[in-house]
């Protein structure tokens, strides 16, 4: 965390020296990072993990965001095709996440994500009950959730 508060430190030092506009916020960051890369070996031991953790949180948000565009544009495909053939559902979906946190998360990203819900938590928490407005495989489902949001989600918090 102390890494990341130097990054944006440091984008924004730049981006005052500029036009502060957001794409110098976003060149900020990026120097920032490689000034933190370079200098890993003498930022001491918190440098190395913040720079291997950093790639995979920025491929996170690009995937997130295709999910979030996908899953849009599946709503406005459902809502104008014959509504009889919707199937929707509730699937039961076994959890990997096992903190608060990670539970938490996916659970409020399953939420921001059209066309999914997740409606409750079982008492083991090991269950997480989820709407989807369209569902013709259970199965396939919970994989895509699985080996997307989940999987990746783990990837950035552990």
């Amino acid at each position: 965390m102390r890494f990341f508060l130097v990054n944006l430190l440091l984008a924004l030092l730049w981006a005052s020296l500029q036009q502060f506009r957001p794409i110098d916020l976003l060149s900020g960051f990026v120097l920032g990072f490689l000034i933190l890369a370079l200098g890993r070996n003498w930022l001491g031991e918190g440098a190395t993990p913040y720079i291997r953790r950093m790639p995979v949180f920025i491929g996170f948000i690009g995937f997130y965001i295709g999910e979030l565009l996908t899953s849009t544009f599946g709503v406005v495909l459902a809502l104008f095709r014959d509504q009889s053939t919707l199937r929707p559902g509730i699937i039961a979906f076994p959890l990997e996440a096992r903190s608060d946190l990670e539970i938490v998360l996916l659970n409020n990203l399953l939420s921001l994500t059209p066309g999914t819900l997740g409606v409750s938590l079982s008492a083991d928490r090991m269950l997480l009950y989820v709407h989807i407005i369209d569902v013709p495989d259970p199965e396939a489902a919970r994989e895509r959730i699985r080996t997307g949001l989940e999987r990746r989600l783990l990837e950035v918090l552990r």
